[in-house]
């Protein structure tokens, strides 16, 4: 360098530099609460590729939830595969055996502050987690599906929710 230029080599180097604005992280929507979570009741569900010991396949996912005013959640999950047959990529029932289809009962919450969720199944190790969120002011479940072991499977999906069928004429 020649010595002209030092000095002001020295001057860079002792300036600090400006901060970085980072992006903020992505925040849940605000959340629900009282009849607007237990609006969530009914049917939802997903396309989505599971992820299994076999390989990789399609399925349709699909939640039956009632929720609770406090967020409580009961209900279930059941999935099929959408490709069966000779070769296709099987998942596992609650006794480990091969299967197309499955149901589990499961249990948790859709926490009224945050909007996370979580629900387990109970009769078995599996577990969902995610967000509720909206999409062009409509409720959707981002969420995570895994369970590990004999049975193990992950599957990310986004579940949507169905229109509530409606009641034949006479009955309640």
């Amino acid at each position: 360098m020649s010595r002209f230029c030092w000095p002001w080599a020295a001057l860079l180097v002792a300036l600090p530099l400006p901060a970085a604005q980072a992006a903020p992280a992505p925040q849940p929507a605000a959340c629900l609460a009282g009849a607007e979570l237990v609006a969530l009741s009914g049917t939802w569900q997903a396309e989505a590729l599971a992820h299994v010991p076999g390989g990789v396949a399609p399925s349709r996912q699909r939640l039956q939830l009632q929720v609770g005013a406090d967020g409580r959640v009961r209900g279930q999950r059941d999935w099929a595969a959408v490709i069966t047959g000779p070769g296709a990529v099987q998942g596992r029932d609650r006794q480990g055996q091969a299967a197309y289809t499955d149901m589990q009962p499961m249990i948790g919450w859709i926490e009224p502050r945050s909007c996370r969720v979580l629900l387990v199944e109970t009769e078995d190790a599996g577990r969902v987690s995610g967000w509720l969120r909206r999409q062009g002011g409509v409720p959707l479940l981002e969420l995570e599906i895994s369970q590990s072991g004999r049975g193990a499977v992950v599957v990310m999906a986004e579940f949507r929710q169905l229109p509530a069928s409606p009641r034949a004429p006479g009955k309640r």
